[in-house]
């Protein structure tokens, strides 16, 4: 059954990178969907997280609430670091578990790129493990398409893992 609370996204403050360290530590431990393979403690990730949200800089970090809890997170940033990649951004969003299948990433993915659209940022790219269809639907619903797969790119709980790349040319707002 659909969740009919209508979470509240807004960009995250220091106050909420413990739990989006201890959300995104789950899927590290217990999927392939992220391919870190030990958590990150929570000094990394506040590091991490001053990377979004300042001034001019076209990265955000932004996190759904659903009654003052934190039910996923969702970020963009730099999709390479060679300069030539500056107009590009990967994107990609978490789902506490327990609120999965309730719409809360199409609405913070939709948030996100309303705040992408506003940058000089010109395409998007998700990065999605296999197999992952409710991702691979997320992306294909907000405009993504596939455009290249990368066979056993990656090791993890003793095996291969491919990623399917997904891109979206990102329009502006006038």
């Amino acid at each position: 059954m659909k969740d009919t609370r209508e979470p509240l996204i807004r960009p995250a403050t220091i106050d909420h990178v413990p739990t989006i360290n201890d959300i995104a530590n789950w899927y590290i431990e217990h999927t392939s969907i992220n391919f870190d393979i030990q958590p990150w403690s929570l000094d990394k990730r506040i590091q991490w997280a001053g990377n979004f949200n300042q001034g001019n800089c076209p990265y955000h970090l932004l996190i759904a609430e659903i009654e003052g809890e934190i039910a996923g997170f969702t970020y963009n940033t730099f999709f390479r670091p060679k300069n030539a990649y500056g107009r590009s951004t990967e994107t990609t969003v978490y789902i506490k578990q327990g609120m999965l299948r309730r719409g809360i990433g199409e609405i913070l993915y939709r948030e996100l790129f309303n705040r992408i659209r506003l940058t000089d940022l010109h395409r998007a790219f998700a990065i999605i493990t296999l197999p992952n269809p409710a991702s691979i639907r997320l992306h294909e619903k907000l405009g993504f398409t596939k455009c290249g797969l990368l066979d056993e790119a990656g090791w993890k709980f003793n095996a291969y893992h491919s990623i399917a790349v997904y891109e979206m040319k990102i329009t502006k707002n006038h």
